[in-house]
């Protein structure tokens, strides 16, 4: 794309946040007039969306069904959907073989639900997928994953995942790794410091300390939290056990502010060989003197 295209493409890309974020809704180009699912029951369901098997065509396909609740007020469904069309919107503008393919929207399959339309993948999640073929070379995997992190990050303006981790990396039918899941992704340039979206979201165990400790968090290096979680989920794909998998769920808050933020202590990276130096590097307190995605891509390629 040429620097004119690009600069129009940017700009658009920022006229239809605006539009989002006031309005809730998406230009029709966005939607799957065709998607239909299959079944009588969602595949999974989590606290915000339910999965759903479909087709469009002869193309299996998941839909990412909004759970709308009856008793929540007009002010948050109108919030919860604006924040499921700023994910198509970031979503739709990312092309790269280590992201998952954006195919569009419904507004009509599940009403008076919003749908989020991707590829259907079989193999599931990586750590499903490498609990089922345990053989399946790791570290080719996570060069996958750093490739995908790296991409968001040189974009511009950068992407920042924002919860990058096991269950959020798909496996294609060719067993190439997939980033997934932008509902917390965040366009850096349309983020003021400070800003309460940088700042507690995501999963715990995999959360860099400067998001859940303001005094650490410096705006320069909000992409920085990919590059932690990124190796939190290196600890996750190796030995099969989420960060800091020997700390209960009820202490876990209580041990990643206590200790994490304060250096005390950081994820256990076990025995992960020629790659340790990478991930301990990744896992830095201080976001300043963290990896950038593009030196992890580097110093994953030279270890062969």
């Amino acid at each position: 794309m040429g620097d004119g295209q690009d600069y129009w493409h940017k700009r658009c890309t920022k006229w239809m946040l605006a539009l989002v974020k006031m309005h809730g809704i998406l230009p029709t180009s966005f939607s799957c007039l065709d998607a239909r699912s299959e079944g009588s029951t969602a595949v999974w369901g989590g606290g915000f969306a339910d999965i759903w098997k479909g087709r469009m065509g002869d193309t299996l396909i998941c839909i990412k069904v909004l759970r709308i609740f009856i008793d929540n007020g007009i002010e948050e469904r109108a919030r919860v959907i604006k924040n499921f069309c700023r994910e198509a919107l970031v979503w739709r503008n990312l092309k790269h073989p280590n992201v998952l393919p954006f195919l569009g929207v419904s507004t009509e399959l599940f009403v008076p639900s919003f749908c989020l339309i991707s590829p259907w993948m079989e193999n599931g999640n990586i750590m499903s997928f490498l609990a089922a073929n345990p053989g399946h070379d790791r570290l080719v995997s996570i060069k996958e994953v750093a490739s995908g992190m790296a991409y968001l990050h040189s974009l511009d303006p950068p992407i920042v995942h924002a919860d990058i981790r096991g269950v959020n990396i798909l496996v294609t039918d060719d067993y190439r790794c997939c980033l997934a899941d932008f509902g917390l992704a965040l366009a850096v340039e349309t983020q003021a410091p400070g800003s309460s979206s940088l700042v507690l979201n995501g999963s715990i165990r995999w959360l860099a300390p400067e998001v859940l400790d303001i005094r650490l968090f410096d705006h320069k290096y909000i992409a920085a939290r990919d590059v932690y979680a990124f190796g939190c989920t290196v600890i996750e794909i190796y030995s099969g056990k989420p960060p800091f998998a020997h700390i209960p769920e009820a202490a876990i808050i209580h041990e990643v502010l206590m200790n994490v933020c304060t250096g005390k202590t950081k994820p256990q990276t076990g025995d992960l060989g020629r790659i340790g130096e990478v991930v301990e590097r990744c896992l830095v307190t201080r976001a300043a003197v963290r990896l950038g995605a593009t030196e992890v891509v580097r110093m994953l390629e030279d270890l062969g």
